[in-house]
């Protein structure tokens, strides 16, 4: 599942759709102090939040969400809505954790594989998983992610569609 949050992470690229690379992550105490419950974040949590929240502020805005998604304006504002819990129009670290968490699965999926999706037609390519994975930090050659797609491409079509993504983060990595 780590896949998942590491791709959602890139949403920021859901996420990387030709713009520039994120800024370097913010110092700021808000994304870097622990919440309120005396639990130390998880890194790849503040990693992911880190993406999203582009100006550092501690907090991820409809606007931040729709620039790092690539969605519109509506889907941004639905999604912040449904992880905020307080009510205060944004996400915080603690929100995107139990999102993350406990969210709607089905979401979570939906934007992990849009963010290998990057011109967004419905399949991943070996190209957009192997640039996918460069914004993440993994360096995997051109015939690795080709190997990496035909081993899930179920109905031989040379792309990974949402159901094959679905089965390939299911799937558990050999021993």
């Amino acid at each position: 599942m780590g896949l998942v949050v590491s791709a959602t992470a890139s949403c920021g690229d859901i996420l990387g759709r030709g713009r520039s690379p994120p800024p370097p992550p913010p110092t700021t105490a808000a994304t870097t102090q622990p919440p309120n419950d005396g639990t130390t974040p998880d890194p790849e949590l503040v990693s992911v939040f880190r993406r999203f929240d582009a100006d550092g502020d501690g907090r991820i805005s409809a606007d931040e969400m729709r620039e790092s998604c690539g969605c519109t304006a509506e889907e941004a504002e639905e999604m912040v809505a449904a992880a905020d819990r307080d009510g205060d129009g944004f996400i915080s670290l603690e929100e995107l954790g139990a999102l993350l968490d406990g969210g709607d699965q089905s979401v979570d999926l939906r934007n992990a594989f849009a963010e290998y999706d990057e011109d967004g037609d419905g399949v991943i390519t070996a190209e957009e998983l192997r640039r996918a994975l460069r914004r993440l930090g993994e360096e995997v050659t051109a015939e690795r992610c080709a190997e990496m797609v035909a081993a899930f491409d179920r109905n031989g079509d040379g792309v990974i569609s949402f159901d094959e993504f679905k089965a390939m983060l299911n799937t558990e990595p050999a021993a």
